[in-house]
């Protein structure tokens, strides 16, 4: 499936240009700046799935297994897992799970107070990660708030290896 197809599947929408240059670009950039209300959340969920799922091998082997994506408020983080929610349904890569094994896209949220708490379960599953900054950045720096000191090195490891880290806002 191209880009163009998988997004206007998951959005109802065309891609903006930009959008499709995101995704089909030979190395994602360390920066995007475009004005609020034209798609980067789109613009990014949806070029970081296509590369992990329909992108040419080369690049697909090189996009990370999670998406990683860190927002300051807990309004921002649940509209954001919503909307990936969405767009993973109407693609049809929501969880399908077959016994222990899923083919799908998991969607977790971080956050104070709604931590899921199997968002570490299945490494090797494809996952997009939404939290705020306080609970995704203590984990990445080994002192998971909220979290048993026993299981720190467990989430460490999960979010400074095979991971895309968006910060957004």
């Amino acid at each position: 499936m191209d880009f163009a197809t998988l997004f206007k599947r998951a959005t109802g929408f065309a891609p903006y240009p930009y959008q499709a240059r995101l995704a089909a670009a030979d190395r994602l950039p360390a920066r995007v700046e475009i004005p609020t209300g034209l798609g980067k959340t789109a613009a990014v969920v949806l070029a970081w799935l296509w590369r992990r799922r329909y992108a040419p091998d080369a690049i697909r082997v090189a996009t990370p297994r999670r998406l990683v994506y860190c927002l300051p408020m807990r309004v921002l983080v649940e509209q954001t897992a919503s909307c990936a929610r969405a767009w993973i349904d109407n693609i049809g890569l929501a969880d399908t799970v077959e016994g222990s094994r899923s083919d799908g896209v998991d969607v977790h949220l971080l956050l104070g107070g709604d931590v899921d708490r199997d968002w570490d379960r299945f490494p090797e599953r494809d996952a997009i990660l939404v939290g705020t900054q306080d609970m995704l950045l203590s984990r990445a720096l080994d002192r998971g708030y909220a979290t048993s000191r026993f299981r720190w090195p467990l989430a460490f490891g999960l979010l400074n290896n095979d991971c895309l880290w968006v910060m957004d806002e």
